[in-house]
């Protein structure tokens, strides 16, 4: 081998039939080891994903809940039969929590106490997160769970433009 210096570069030669480099042989086994490797990765990562979706979800539900108890505190418990199948009663509960009256004179101290921007949908598919009514609070149905109500969606699409009430909106209860 051969070493010498040219304007301040040094260069090697190597002996004939010796070049840099990997052989395939070597780059398969780098490639193998690397799949296994990432597929360990995205198993573990999915388990995270899921975690922090119960997480999210447990919130939403805290502050409807929340929401709620701040509500009773202003003006009146909210207790009413849970209708199943259908989620009126939850789109009910959720504009009275999100209602602020425009009157000023006549609006409730608080209100509202749900952004009104928030409008998820409705949702049966027992694949996804979703709220639903109990009667007097919100309760969560994970995945897995059979039951219709307020579909969490995470991606943050379930805020949109303030719900408009119509001139006559009448909070629920009393």
């Amino acid at each position: 081998m051969t070493l010498f210096q040219h304007r301040g570069i040094r260069t090697t030669f190597l002996p004939a039939g010796k070049e840099r480099g990997f052989s395939m042989s070597e780059m398969v086994v780098v490639i193998c080891i690397l799949s296994v490797l990432s597929g360990i990765a995205m198993q573990t990562f999915g388990q995270f994903l899921g975690g922090s979706e119960d997480a999210l979800a447990i919130s939403r539900q805290e502050t409807l809940n929340q929401s709620l108890s701040r509500f009773a505190q202003q003006n009146y418990e909210l207790m009413f039969d849970a209708v199943r199948d259908s989620v009126a009663d939850e789109l009910v509960v959720l504009r009275t929590l999100q209602y602020r009256d425009p009157n000023i004179n006549r609006a409730q101290p608080g209100s509202p106490y749900v952004d009104p921007r928030y409008n998820p949908v409705a949702s049966s598919d027992a694949s996804v997160h979703r709220l639903r009514w109990s009667g007097k609070l919100f309760e969560l149905l994970k995945p897995g769970q059979s039951g219709t109500g307020l579909k969490m969606n995470f991606e943050g699409t379930d805020f949109t433009t303030a719900f408009v009430f119509p001139p006559n909106f009448q909070m629920a209860g009393r």
